[in-house]
């Protein structure tokens, strides 16, 4: 065994890390021989248990997506791709186990290929051992949409795995896919078509008891996080079905379509009416219409109106520059890593044309102010749907119009001479530097001094920080010609040392923006 391969071996039983692996060891999956990550995956087959314990499972993903990144590169110079062999690869899955959340990842190296003996191996296994999540199956198919292949390699057969739950919605993503970009002569599910649609009434209904809380009476054991997962699941696939129905094109299965339109879920509503306006049914343009309404799901309907070309169909109200502004930041806090679903009032706050970052000319700016009513004290808060949409975990109520841009644009700008670090871990000439703003700070009042980050942007250095003065706690960011001071505002989402030095960026940005106007 040589020396890389013993490290990587070693790598993978520790803890998993987000830190990057020693460059000795990411540089030798670039510039190895095929026939060494041959002998890698021969070590791997040797290792005992041979399932990674949920710790070190990262680190075994990460390997795997170096396998996969190789791997594109050989393809990308048209190399033949020998080591590791398909039987091997086909063999590591196998013996990672149903549980492996990582494996996946293997099944994605197979599709990358393109051969038959390769796709061979990962469709029987999609199908007799799936992977374990539907991102998952997902992963294993995602290369079938950068490289073409004899997709009767793939389908029929591929929906025999329809019956496993994690599978269903991947696999009709990837046959609409194909589809609609004319890669097949029609739709691989044609002959299944009135499989699709009882599939989708079975959905519906399973949506429908959780919507109307029926489910609760059958499987009371659901905790919150299971059934969240069973909406987002359900959602996924009856997206895909309705598109799937539509693009077969057999205008008399709609009934399942309908079902999904009465459904209280709007994203659902609307895939079902853009499937019902494919196959010529006046009631997907109606509602449709009517859907456009909705903040959160309006941007979606906008885009089928246009691809379906009933954009006259749609009031003219909801396709103005702040409509649509408005519907991607309802749709950006409806993501289930913001807020999980759409507020419920949201309206403009402020709108203004500004020079913004990545941008050569001015571009119109729509802040809007949202809340949620869920119970209890409103949550409310400022966000900016146009030219960026963003929204922040900080209160930004309290701030200025002007500082509420400054956030924003200070949030995203990226630049190589605009960099910040953590103020505990400077170099000595920036901690000369900070200490004497630490002392301005204290000749100046301020008191209970916490730096936090120490920032660099083009010729400016600025500490942020937080503090008291007097009796009033906030942050603030001091350079060499002043010190920006924000007292806290709110009580439970204070602004951070870090939201402050957003607004400083975002305050110079704006200010050189002007002094190249004039």
């Amino acid at each position: 065994m040589n020396a890389e391969i013993s490290a990587i071996v070693n790598l993978l039983g520790q803890p998993s890390s987000h830190q990057r692996w020693p460059v000795a060891i990411e540089t030798w999956f670039v510039g190895c021989e095929q026939e060494e990550l041959g002998d890698l995956v021969d070590v791997l087959l040797q290792q005992e248990p041979p399932l990674p314990t949920e710790e070190e499972e990262g680190n075994w993903g990460r390997l795997f997506e170096h396998l996969l990144q190789r791997e594109r590169a050989d393809l990308a110079s048209e190399l033949e791709i020998v080591h590791p062999s398909t039987e091997r690869i086909s063999q590591l899955y196998d013996s990672l186990g149903p549980a492996s959340r990582v494996r996946h990842l293997l099944l994605a190296l197979l599709a990358q290929r393109s051969k038959p003996a390769s796709i061979e191996a990962m469709v029987s296994r999609l199908i007799d051992s799936p992977p374990i999540e539907v991102s998952g199956f997902a992963v294993a198919l995602s290369p079938f949409l950068q490289r073409d292949t004899n997709w009767d390699l793939l389908f029929p057969r591929l929906f025999q795995a329809l019956s496993h739950p994690v599978a269903a919605s991947a696999i009709l993503d990837l046959s609409n896919y194909l589809t609609r970009q004319g890669k097949v002569t029609s739709h691989p599910a044609v002959d299944l078509v009135d499989q699709l649609e009882q599939l989708l009434k079975g959905v519906v209904n399973q949506l429908a008891s959780i919507e109307d809380g029926s489910i609760m009476k059958t499987a009371m054991e659901l905790s919150p996080e299971e059934i969240a997962s069973q909406v987002n699941e359900g959602i996924a696939l009856a997206s895909a079905l309705c598109d799937a129905i539509a693009l077969i094109g057999k205008e008399d299965n709609t009934g399942a379509l309908f079902q999904a339109m009465d459904l209280a879920h709007r994203r659902i509503q609307a895939e079902a009416a853009a499937a019902l306006v494919r196959l010529n049914n006046e009631a997907g343009k109606q509602r449709l219409g009517g859907l456009a309404e909705e903040a959160s799901i309006r941007l979606r309907v906008l885009a089928y109106a246009e691809e379906l070309d009933i954009l006259d169909e749609i009031d003219a109200q909801y396709q103005t520059p702040v409509a649509r502004a408005e519907g991607a930041l309802a749709l950006h806090l409806a993501e289930p890593h913001i807020m999980g679903l759409p507020p419920t009032s949201i309206n403009l706050f402020d709108q203004t044309r500004l020079f913004w970052p990545g941008f050569d000319e001015p571009q119109d700016c729509f802040l809007f102010e949202y809340e949620y009513a869920l119970g209890g004290e409103p949550f409310r808060n400022i966000g900016i749907g146009a030219p960026e949409v963003l929204s922040a975990g900080s209160d930004l109520t309290g701030l200025s119009t002007e500082d509420i841009s400054a956030y924003f644009a200070g949030l995203i700008v990226s630049h190589t001479d605009i960099f910040e670090m953590p103020a505990d871990d400077l170099d000595s000439q920036a901690q000369i530097k900070a200490d004497r703003y630490l002392q301005q700070l204290r000749e100046s009042g301020y008191e209970d001094i916490i730096p936090v980050t120490y920032g660099f942007f083009f010729e400016h250095q600025a500490l942020a920080a937080a503090a008291r003065q007097g009796d009033q706690l906030g942050v603030l960011v001091i350079d060499d010609n002043e010190v920006l001071w924000l007292p806290h505002t709110s009580t439970t989402r204070v602004l951070t040392a870090d939201d402050a030095y957003h607004i400083y960026k975002g305050r110079k940005l704006f200010a050189s923006f002007q002094l190249q106007v004039e």
